[in-house]
């Protein structure tokens, strides 16, 4: 078989998608929710819209994952100051308080798969993905390919 970056990519990406579900789900949320509520922890405030094109993803999946985490308790919608038509979405007290412990856990997992390479290796890596993510986006001006 020809070696592929794509094909271990997603393998990998799936393999990591399920630990995660052990790190991310005693916090409350899902494997999915985690994106919109780590974008929100560290840019309160932004409107649906927003969020949505800071994590590059459709509309659709970003009413899903508000509703979900409002439904929750995680965060709580205000009607913007400066245009009555928007509403802004902010995390809750506990949300924000729940973040730092969420951090934690994923640093920890982090830490945990990487153990084994030294800080060279991570590095080397870390900016080849880097690199893959910044030629994606840089083909697809941040949306996916259809």
């Amino acid at each position: 078989m020809t070696k592929s970056i794509g094909r271990i990519v997603t393998l990998l990406s799936r393999s990591i998608l399920m630990d995660l579900r052990d790190v991310i789900e005693p916090f409350g949320i899902t494997v999915g929710d985690e994106p919109y509520y780590t974008a929100l922890a560290y840019e309160d405030g932004l409107s649906q819209e927003e969020l949505t094109q800071r994590l590059c993803v459709d509309k659709s999946a970003t009413a899903r994952a508000v509703k979900a985490l409002e439904t929750k308790g995680f965060i709580r919608r205000e009607v913007d100051s400066l245009d009555k038509r928007n509403k802004r979405l902010y995390l809750t007290k506990e949300a924000k308080s729940t973040h730092k412990s969420l951090v934690k856990a994923l640093i920890e997992y982090n830490n945990e798969l990487t153990s084994d390479w030294t800080k060279e290796q991570y590095d080397f890596v870390y900016q080849s993905l880097e690199m893959l993510e910044s030629k994606f986006n840089d083909e697809t001006g941040g949306k996916k390919k259809k």
